[in-house]
C-alpha cells in the first residue's frame, strides 16, 4: 500500500484528506506541530509524529515516516497581520515547509503535494499577493525549483480558493450565513458584489488524492494547478443558501465595508485545473449537508 506523511491532519481540510486516504487504503502518517490538538484524529488510524520545531526533529521523522508522498496543508492563516505576526508567519509557512523539504532530500523522498492559495494572484494571472500570508506561501513555493532541479523533488502546488463542507470550525463565510439562517438574527454584511469560488472540501480532498497518485505515476514533475467549482457572487451565495434550506438570512447589505485589497474577482482557472480532475458535488447539496452538520446550540 501507499503511504503517505500529511501535514496539518489537525486542520479542517487535512483532517478529511487523512480520512479519505486511509478509505482508499494507503498508511497514513501525520506531522504534528507543539501547538496542534490532536482530539480531531481521535478514532483515526494514523501514525502520530511529533515536531518539535528543529531541522534534526524533521529529519527524524522523514527517516521513520519514509513516505511514498507528502501532503503539506498545514500553515498559519492571517487575513490581516499585525508586526507582532511576522515569526510565526515566516516559521510557519518559509521555515517549516523549508524543513520539510530538506529532509525529504535527505531521505529520499521525493514527492510533494503543496497547498497554496489564488491569493497569490489579486487580480491578475502573474503573482500579486493579496496579504503577507500568501506572500509567505510564494516565498516558499519560490524555493521549490531549487529542490526540484538539483534534489530530484517532484511537487504539485494546488492552489485553493474558498473551500467549505459539514463539520468546519473555521469562522468562515459560509458557516456564518448557515448560522444565521438557522437563527434568523440580522447579519451584518458587505454590499455582496464580489464573487467567491465555493469548492466542497471532499472535491478537495479529491484533489490531492488524485495529485499524490499523479506524482506517483508519473517522472519528476514541478507544475501548479488551480482548484476551482461554484463560483457565484456572496448576494447569490445568500440567495442559494435560502433556496437549498427554505430558510430566509436577513441580510444587512453593505452594514459592513469591503475589507482593504478584497478580492473582487478571483483568479480564472480557465484551463489550469489539476488534469483528470472536477469538482463532484453539488452546490445546494452541499450547503444543506454542511447546514445539518452544525454543532447544536
Amino acid at each position: 500500500m501507499p503511504s503517505a506523511l500529511i501535514t496539518g491532519a489537525a486542520g479542517f481540510i487535512g483532517g478529511v484528506l487523512a480520512r479519505r486516504l486511509l478509505t482508499e487504503g494507503w498508511q497514513v502518517h501525520v506531522l504534528l506541530g507543539r501547538a496542534c490538538r490532536r482530539e480531531p484524529l481521535a478514532g483515526l488510524e494514523v501514525v502520530a509524529h511529533a515536531h518539535d520545531g528543529t531541522t534534526e526533529g524533521m529529519l527524524a521523522i522523514l527517516e521513520a515516516a519514509r513516505p511514498d508522498v507528502v501532503f503539506h496543508l498545514a500553515s498559519l492563516f492571517l487575513t490581516d497581520h499585525q508586526p507582532g505576526d511576522l515569526q510565526g508567519l515566516t516559521a510557519s509557512n518559509i521555515l517549516f515547509p523549508l524543513q520539510l523539504v530538506e529532509a525529504m532530500a535527505v531521505t529520499g523522498a521525493r514527492n510533494l503535494v503543496n497547498t497554496g492559495t489564488s491569493w497569490q494572484h489579486f487580480g491578475t494571472a502573474g503573482y500579486r499577493p493579496v496579504n503577507l500570508y500568501a506572500a509567505t506561501k510564494q516565498a516558499f513555493e519560490d524555493l521549490l525549483p531549487y529542490y526540484h532541479e538539483a534534489r530530484g523533488l517532484s511537487c504539485t502546488t494546488l492552489k485553493l480558493f474558498d473551500t467549505y463542507g459539514p463539520g468546519d470550525p473555521r469562522r468562515k463565510l459560509v458557516p456564518i450565513l448557515l448560522e444565521a439562517a438557522r437563527t434568523g438574527e440580522p447579519l451584518g454584511l458587505s454590499p455582496g458584489e464580489q464573487i467567491l469560488d465555493l469548492v466542497h472540501v471532499e472535491d478537495v480532498a479529491q484533489a490531492f488524492l488524485d495529485a499524490g497518485r499523479r506524482l506517483l505515476d508519473s517522472p519528476p514533475v514541478l507544475d501548479t494547478f488551480l482548484v476551482s467549482a461554484d463560483r457565484l457572487t456572496v448576494r447569490d451565495l445568500v440567495q442559494r443558501i435560502q433556496e437549498a434550506l427554505g430558510r430566509p438570512i436577513q441580510a444587512r447589505w453593505g452594514q459592513r465595508p469591503y475589507r482593504p485589497r478584497e478580492v473582487m474577482v478571483p483568479l480564472d482557472p480557465a484551463d489550469r485545473l489539476l488534469p483528470g480532475w472536477g469538482p463532484a458535488r453539488d452546490l445546494r447539496e452541499g450547503l444543506r449537508a454542511t447546514f445539518e452538520a452544525l454543532p447544536a446550540q
